[in-house]
């Protein structure tokens, strides 16, 4: 049975996401009294949307739900500030799909601020400022001990986006389950999230790192820390696991973890400090299984900027499960991740291609108020099933393309999936770019066509030979040559998703971009020559003189493809 942390009527669910769009910074309006909350049910009593109206509601509803003029002027909570001065819009001219004049400092036009002033309290009794505490029975279980891991106080840079990590030593007297994490936040201004890795203690690079000290790092697994073990994000009170499993720690787990904290300072602040951690609650009446957490997602995003609704997807691929799985593991646990553009997510479960259910839904996704979907009967997941990661983002008031990356203003599409036995997966992740199987770079010899062990090492003769052959026949920054766009057609590495791939994450040497370069001097030509061979065979389906005649019967008897083809040539001048 799936327990949800948060129920929604669901008529409410459907109705508030539309309204955000009829209104300036409908989907940026800041919690009044929790940091680095967003109000997204702006004109309700509930932060997340239904039920009851706020005095912003109801002056909103009797204006017909739309932004008039003298909505924009009204003071609705009382506050000494216009509603457009609290949305952005102070001279009341922003119009829907545009990005409103303001974009700092956005109060909540339905809540009397600032929250702390002694005139607004009574106004704002209705304001729930408390942050839900753990519920978990074992915390009170005999034998529980529990340790708190802190950063030493330490600078935020005053830069956006940071993340930090610092390894430390875990209890290793005695074989223990860890069963619960509770976070310790000290700068609720700049806390984003914190990731629990557990390291492998044979890598002497991890024995060589010095303990307790924070040093800036990447996103991603801190070194060869690599088993993700722990997670909290800003709305969650903290971690319990299913009664059956616990993370394996000491003599027989693991020993020593990274905690690696994201600080978000987008004021560039440079006055700001940080002590957060975590509380890890352990004990030595192991549990029945070994857990660990697998992230799936897309690792590739580009959402267009104005978009209302705007859809990505990602497949755990049967061929991906096939190798990561050595046996069935059962899923005790899932939860969705994306950022403030997110609007809604669904993670789903196939076996030979007949979807089984839903792991997640979250019809009105809210990164303040993750929902946990936990399953008392745990979930059987098989090698060759797929399991489809769709997130669905708004990026009205938008000027430029959000970008997948580390900061809350970037993008994410991930999932994490709490299952057992650990021992039955041999690498915890399984994700995908575009449209490739990243599992396929770590277990196969080919991907879409191209040889990539060969292609990504450039001392293997292959590789100095189609080095040699594109510098002498493709000219970087100049006219597609035919002997470039036939090298490069003959080349599956050379084109397509794996082509970006490689430019995306290439070294940023004055050679490496010289040859990108010259590959991208045919693009544009292999693009064309695609579109016109695609288009060939609609024509040779129907004729495009058809096309208003029956749109219908087209449609049914043509590919998605071609029938976007024929439209397209038929809306041309």
């Amino acid at each position: 049975m799936i327990v949800f942390i948060i129920a929604l009527c669901g008529c409410s669910v459907l109705a508030f996401p539309r309204f955000q769009n009829e209104i300036p910074s409908g989907g940026e309006v800041p919690h009044p009294c929790k940091v680095n909350y967003i109000w997204r049910g702006v004109g309700h009593l509930n932060p997340l949307g239904g039920g009851d109206r706020n005095p912003f509601g109801v002056d909103f509803n009797e204006a017909g739900n739309i932004w008039t003029t003298s909505l924009c002027r009204k003071d609705s909570d009382g506050d000494g500030k216009t509603n457009g001065e609290e949305l952005g819009d102070p001279d009341c001219v922003w119009s829907k799909g545009t990005t409103p004049a303001v974009t700092v400092g956005i109060s909540h036009p339905g809540v009397c601020t600032p929250f702390s002033d002694p005139a607004c309290q009574a106004a704002n009794s209705w304001v729930d400022c408390d942050i839900e505490k753990l519920q978990c029975d074992a915390l009170n279980e005999d034998g529980m001990q529990n340790i708190t891991v802190r950063f030493p106080e330490t600078e935020v840079p005053s830069t956006a986006t940071n993340y930090y990590c610092m390894l430390f030593e875990l209890p290793s007297d005695d074989d223990y389950h860890m069963v619960a994490t509770v976070p310790f936040i000290d700068n609720e201004e700049v806390m984003h999230h914190m990731i629990l890795f557990g390291c492998d203690e044979t890598n002497k690079e991890i024995t060589d790192t010095p303990m307790n000290i924070p040093e800036p790092c990447g996103m991603g697994p801190h070194r060869q820390c690599l088993t993700m073990i722990g997670i909290w994000a800003v709305g969650f009170s903290g971690e319990c696991v299913h009664k059956d499993i616990g993370f394996r720690m000491g003599q027989k787990g693991y020993r020593k973890a990274a905690m690696q904290v994201h600080w978000n300072n987008p004021l560039l602040r440079s006055d700001f400090t940080d002590s957060s951690g975590m509380t890890i609650y352990y004990t030595s009446n192991r549990r029945v299984h070994d857990a660990t957490i697998m992230m799936i997602g897309q690792n590739y995003l580009a959402i267009p900027p104005g978009e209302a609704s705007y859809t990505v997807e990602s497949t755990c691929t049967q061929y991906c499960t096939s190798r990561l799985l050595s046996d069935t593991v059962y899923i005790t646990r899932a939860l969705n991740h994306m950022h403030y553009l997110g609007r809604q997510q669904r993670i789903e479960q196939y076996r030979g291609g007949v979807k089984l259910r839903d792991l997640t839904y979250d019809k009105l996704y809210s990164y303040d108020s993750p929902v946990l979907h936990e399953f008392e009967n745990p979930i059987e997941l098989r090698p060759g099933d797929e399991l489809k990661t769709t997130c669905t983002y708004r990026s009205i008031g938008k000027d430029r393309t959000t970008l997948k990356g580390d900061g809350t203003s970037d993008e994410m599409c991930y999932g994490f999936l709490t299952f057992h036995p650990a021992e039955n997966i041999q690498f915890p992740y399984c994700t995908a770019w575009k449209g490739l199987d990243i599992c396929k770079f770590h277990y196969g010899q080919e991907v879409d066509g191209c040889t990539f062990r060969i292609f990504e090492n450039e001392t293997h003769p292959d590789t100095i030979r189609l080095a040699i052959d594109v510098f002498e026949r493709c000219k970087a920054f100049g006219p597609c040559l035919g002997e470039c766009k036939e090298l490069i057609n003959d080349n599956k590495c050379l084109h397509g998703d794996i082509a970006d791939f490689y430019k995306q994450y290439a070294n940023e040497s004055r050679e490496h971009m010289e040859f990108w370069a010259a590959v991208d001097s045919c693009k544009t030509e292999i693009a064309l020559e695609a579109f016109q061979h695609d288009l060939s065979n609609c024509r040779n389906s129907t004729s495009v003189s058809k096309i208003n005649a029956g749109v219908d019967e087209i449609a049914a008897s043509l590919s998605v493809t071609c029938f976007s083809l024929l439209v397209s040539l038929s809306m041309r001048p």
